[in-house]
């Protein structure tokens, strides 16, 4: 085994680090993964341009609580307006490409049905900041879903200021602090105030 690698039975090689390709660059000798070998991988993974990137254990105390109480408004919401069209997920994979699946704090999808994944890009995704992953969701998720046309993506930050974006001509720019409104579709949207969380 080369150092600075692990493997345990029924994982794939991986590199001890938690940043994406994106970011730190994929060297020429690790195994190119796939979904077909994501989907028989025990524990919490996700996938980066074919690198398996192990996903940090769940946090729990406010960060679950904010993910609850977020996912909580957002159903309120669509209740409030009678969307049967969208659809809230928490924790599940967005398979993007044969060798890209992440899987987002919470997604906001609408016009397709969730079945086991997410198959489309959602309308919104929010990604709560931990210690282990708030370089990644500040940067190569950033991109990531700027590319992939998430129409808003919220970075929830409990230690300080919570920061939406919307999609502008293929880049985010910040939404104000505040109660944000989020257009699904041209008659109807919702309103969410991340410092509320």
């Amino acid at each position: 085994m080369l150092p600075g690698y692990s493997k345990r039975v029924g994982q794939p090689l991986t590199v001890n680090r938690q940043l994406p390709t994106a970011i730190l660059g994929k060297p020429k000798y690790l195994p190119h993964y796939t979904v077909t070998d994501y989907q028989q991988w025990s524990g919490d993974w996700e996938l980066w341009e074919g690198v398996a990137v192990a996903m940090t254990p769940s946090p729990f105390g406010k960060h679950q609580k904010a993910i609850t109480r977020l996912a909580q408004m957002l159903l309120n919401e669509l209740d409030r307006v009678q969307c049967e069209d969208c659809e809230v997920a928490v924790e599940l994979d967005w398979i993007i490409d044969t060798d890209l699946v992440v899987r987002p704090d919470i997604s906001l999808c609408c016009g397709s049905n969730i079945d086991k994944y997410i198959e489309s890009p959602p309308k919104f995704i929010a990604e709560v900041l931990s210690q282990s992953t708030q370089i990644k969701d500040r940067t190569a998720k950033f991109d990531l879903y700027a590319k992939e046309g998430v129409k808003y993506y919220a970075i929830v930050d409990l230690d300080g200021d919570s920061q939406c974006y919307e999609l502008q001509s293929s880049r985010y720019e910040k939404r104000p602090n505040g109660a944000i409104e989020l257009q699904l579709s041209h008659d109807r949207a919702i309103s969410i105030d991340l410092q509320k969380l």
